[in-house]
């Protein structure tokens, strides 16, 4: 998407204070981690292990729910950098006003009501926003890694803000394509 109506300062606001994540500590990043076996799934977690076709997943990642204000648990959330929650709440209002208009374009395009889709994935009030940054770090067997293995998401729109390094692949008539690199964009 390009002219989609998001700051490209903001972006980078986004973009930096996600890198500063990673760039700290392994004490400082665990004190935001997640306890899959206990339920929690927001916060920091790490994703070293092999996948069905034996490659390494080699993933970190930072996972929270960022809209609406009202269920966000900011405890969660990073306090280093000191610019994450301010340019990530403002990252999410954007995303929300983005996901009206696309929801109403598609429910146009399928010749619905124009507030169709978005009420039929909760409206207003109940629609979730969760982020997911996502941080690769260097492999030293780099052959034997894979990011993220195949996967669908299971969300009804996924919004990527990317950082111009080519990798993410979409299944597309029967074979794997690297989507392109635009800068200013979100692939959607």
């Amino acid at each position: 998407l390009i002219n989609h109506g998001i700051p490209v300062d903001l972006m980078e606001r986004v973009r930096k204070s996600g890198e500063e994540f990673f760039g700290l500590a392994v004490e400082e990043k665990e004190k935001y981690a997640n306890d899959q076996a206990a339920g929690k799934i927001q916060g920091y977690g790490s994703k070293l292990a092999n996948n069905a076709c034996g490659q390494l997943e080699w993933e970190d990642y930072f996972f929270h729910l960022v809209y609406p204000e009202d269920k966000r648990d900011l405890s969660i959330w990073p306090k280093t950098p000191t610019d994450y929650i301010e340019a990530t709440s403002e990252y999410a209002k954007c995303l929300r006003l983005l996901s009206t208009k696309v929801f109403k374009a598609l429910s146009i395009g399928l010749g619905l009501e124009p507030d169709r889709l978005e009420k039929e994935v909760g409206g207003l009030q109940e629609l979730l926003l969760q982020m997911k940054i996502n941080y690769y770090p260097k492999c030293p067997q780099h052959e034997l890694a894979l990011g993220v293995e195949a996967h669908t998401d299971v969300s009804a729109l996924t919004f990527i803000l990317h950082n111009m390094v080519p990798g993410l692949q979409l299944f597309y008539e029967g074979k794997w394509v690297t989507a392109k690199c635009v800068p200013d964009s979100i692939v959607m």
